[in-house]
């Protein structure tokens, strides 16, 4: 009877001392290149997610738009997306929110044939651009509008994604486009060249993000703390570890160049945000201009779309600080 009363006491103790975290939770990532992915990569790798108290299950979707998608239909916890599929999400009525900013500015190049010289030069030429409403999109507009160049001022062909641009570019069809870094070696190795690096432009913008529901900040507000903690020791593990974070883009990239990999380390080593706090501002210029073609976004404010506790009390507990030794 004794032993009975103490294995019960046991299961009890066990169950009550797990704590959410210990509950398996779904995360998505949402490119398989190498790219600002990787802070999720690296702690489901490292063993991150498991030091933060969280049995994860990290799985891939293909694209923004869709990450979100399953976040609504609850199929996961949390998901990487950049900042305009959560802002379309949010406005279409669902109950969710950013909790932090990965990348808050523009990783892209705008890249053309040789007889661009200059910034100057791309008045009135052909442009091979995505659809609206992608990221691609806006931080062509952005940029442009950086450079005091009307977007109407271009010749703009819509082709589509990566592929499709540099594809345009190579074979005559545009005369510039706007690429990721991968895409920007990939131009470079046939005689195209960088116009723009963007990213310099240091544009705000929330490119990408870690998104969850309002359910779940209100029923686990733990799970949500260690979630954006992790996420940070992820991004502080990128910077710290260059041999080992080239690893494990190569795992997830199924052996991609080391050239290319390189590349991307340099790249991302500049815009991974060390305290990961969103960009008020980015929103606001996503807003802005988003604003010209959806009447839905027109009164919002970038505000509406963040829950900043948790980013707040990383900041506020010196966690960032100490990560980074600085005290």
């Amino acid at each position: 009877m004794h032993r009975f009363q103490f294995m019960v006491s046991l299961v009890f103790y066990i169950l009550i001392t797990a704590g959410p975290g210990q509950a398996k939770i779904t995360i998505a990532y949402i490119s398989d290149s190498p790219s600002s992915s990787v802070p999720q990569w690296i702690a489901k790798e490292t063993g991150i997610f498991k030091k933060y108290g969280l049995d994860i299950d990290l799985v891939f979707i293909d694209g923004s738009t869709r990450g979100i998608q399953a976040l609504l239909a609850g199929d996961l916890g949390f998901t990487e997306a950049v900042g305009t599929s959560a802002i379309n999400g949010k406005t279409a009525g669902g109950n969710i929110a950013i909790i932090n900013g990965i990348v808050n500015t523009l990783p892209y190049y705008i890249i053309g044939n040789p007889a661009i010289k200059s910034r100057d030069d791309l008045k009135g030429r052909i442009a091979a651009v995505h659809i609206p409403g992608t990221a691609a999109d806006f931080a062509l507009r952005l940029a442009l509008k950086s450079i005091n160049l009307p977007y109407n001022q271009i010749k703009a062909i819509t082709v589509g994604g990566g592929p499709a641009r540099i594809g345009a570019l190579i074979n005559g069809q545009a005369e510039f486009t706007i690429v990721s870094d991968a895409e920007r070696i990939q131009g470079e190795r046939v005689g195209q060249k960088v116009i723009i690096d963007i990213a310099e432009l240091k544009v705000p913008f929330q490119f990408t993000c870690t998104v969850t529901s309002l359910k779940m900040i209100r029923e686990q507000p733990d799970t949500v703390r260690r979630m954006v903690e992790a996420i940070a020791a992820g991004v502080h593990f990128f910077k710290s570890n260059k041999e080992e974070t080239i690893k494990i883009l190569s795992k997830y990239t199924r052996g991609a160049d080391r050239t290319i990999l390189e590349g991307a380390y340099t790249a991302y080593n500049k815009l991974f945000v060390e305290d990961t706090y969103p960009t008020i501002e980015g929103l606001r210029n996503t807003l802005e201009i988003q604003s010209s073609w959806d009447p839905k976004v027109a009164k919002a404010k970038a505000e509406d779309f963040v829950d900043l506790r948790f980013v707040d009390q990383m900041r506020s507990s010196g966690f960032i600080d100490k990560l980074y030794g600085r005290r």
